[in-house]
């Protein structure tokens, strides 16, 4: 009944860079280029990035810094700035789920599951049915790792 494939998700309108670009930036930072040299090389491409962008994608070492600086980033409850981020994270997921309808399955379990206020005895899997799934059944299909995704937008 469940098939594990992925759909093409949505596009994460935070890069400025493709996979194509990545991997070109990693070959001419093989052939010995320096960071502002590719840089420039983008630009010439009309891809203006910075150099902190060529460095966080062709040195492993600084992207995995990165990543834990960016983990521990919280942000304030009521700035605009997290109003704007829930916004953005919210089209996205819809765009998701429209493209991958086991997205949104998967998201709707976990949902209840956390859920604390009040136990959930069932899960409604489909928002256009009134068909609900038994919550220890949504449990064994969420551990079954039928509804796993990777959770990265480009290869490392």
């Amino acid at each position: 009944m469940w098939k594990n494939i992925l759909k093409t998700p949505a596009k994460d309108v935070r890069y400025k860079v493709t996979q194509e670009d990545i991997d070109e930036m990693r070959e001419l930072r093989e052939s010995g280029n320096s960071y502002q040299a590719i840089a420039n090389h983008m630009a010439d491409k009309d891809k203006k990035i910075s150099t902190a962008t060529v460095v966080y994608w062709t040195n492993e070492e600084s992207r995995r810094k990165q990543r834990e600086k960016n983990a521990k980033r919280r942000y304030d409850p009521d700035s605009e700035e997290n109003r704007r981020r829930i916004k953005r994270d919210m089209d996205k997921r819809r765009k998701n789920f429209a493209a991958d309808s086991e997205m949104e399955t998967r998201h709707r379990i976990q949902g209840a599951l956390d859920e604390k206020r009040h136990p959930r005895h069932s899960v409604k899997v489909n928002p256009k049915s009134d068909k609900r799934m038994n919550i220890d059944n949504a449990r064994r299909l969420l551990e079954s790792g039928k509804l796993q995704r990777k959770n990265r937008k480009m290869k490392d």
